[in-house]
């Protein structure tokens, strides 16, 4: 099957799918972003992420020259073209072909569709902590430039990403919410975060399970947490077995947590 891509309003073969070098989002990395799943060709919390976009599109500044029902006609069109059970839609939206490489003009539009695989629950992840915040983190932009930078650095101590902390607070991952279980409550960082739509539904949801705070964390908290798990779209929920030198067990808040997102997914 021929993988499809969206480019400034075309469907064409993703081998065929170019962008002229003047783009801003290539030369300065001026763009947003977003990513969504779509399970057996249903887009998972569509809305939230269209949402989320949009509000990207809009800290930055851009001209988004498409409406939201056009974007989600596209969406659907693009999923027909791509017939995979679990796929990926990356939808990006950049500053355009700037004439002196620095000011935005003209948005350009992009939708890539790929295949993917969710981390495996039972495989946990290992963290490595970096004093850092990241730009701008209410907006999902390219700039991906610490954590890429960093990545020799996690293999050679085997770790799968990073938790930021800066001025004594943990804010996230690098692509990731974090949250910590301690004495039977929820706690997850509120500040220097980007809401991620799997933070959210969890937050609207767990209040059903048990107490949820959503305030500053410190590190110390962290290392001291009975559970420790990340989400994101690509993961959902992941337990935590390691940052740095501190373990953690995956115990059963987590899982329950788990279990009960693959619910909500069924009723998007």
């Amino acid at each position: 099957m021929t993988p499809y891509a969206f480019v400034n309003g075309e469907m064409v073969p993703a081998s065929e799918a170019n962008v002229n070098i003047t783009d801003i989002g290539f030369l300065r990395g001026y763009g947003v972003f977003d990513f969504f799943r779509v399970i057996d060709g249903t887009p998972v919390f569509l809305e939230d992420y269209l949402d989320r976009f949009e509000r990207s599109v809009k800290g930055l500044h851009l001209a988004m020259p498409y409406s939201r029902s056009y974007l989600t006609e596209k969406i659907y069109e693009i999923i027909s073209l791509n017939q995979h059970a679990l796929l990926g839609i990356k939808l990006l939206c950049t500053g355009g072909y700037s004439t002196d490489g620095y000011t935005p003009t003209d948005s350009n539009v992009f939708m890539l569709a790929n295949p993917f695989l969710f981390h495996p629950y039972e495989k946990g992840l290992k963290l490595m902590s970096v004093d850092h915040q990241r730009d701008m983190f209410h907006i999902k932009s390219l700039n991906y430039l610490q954590p890429i930078s960093l990545l020799p650095k996690m293999k050679a101590i085997h770790a799968d990403d990073v938790l930021y902390h800066k001025s004594g607070f943990v804010s996230e991952s690098s692509r990731s919410n974090v949250f910590m279980v301690k004495n039977n409550t929820l706690i997850t960082p509120s500040e220097g975060i980007l809401e991620g739509v799997t933070r959210k539904r969890i937050i609207a949801f767990a209040t059903e399970i048990m107490p949820i705070e959503v305030r500053p964390v410190t590190p110390a908290e962290i290392w001291n947490s009975d559970e420790v798990f990340l989400t994101a779209s690509t993961k959902r929920i992941s337990p935590v077995t390691a940052i740095d030198d501190y373990s953690f067990e995956s115990g059963p808040y987590t899982r329950l947590l788990y279990q009960r997102l693959l619910e909500e997914e069924k009723k998007s």
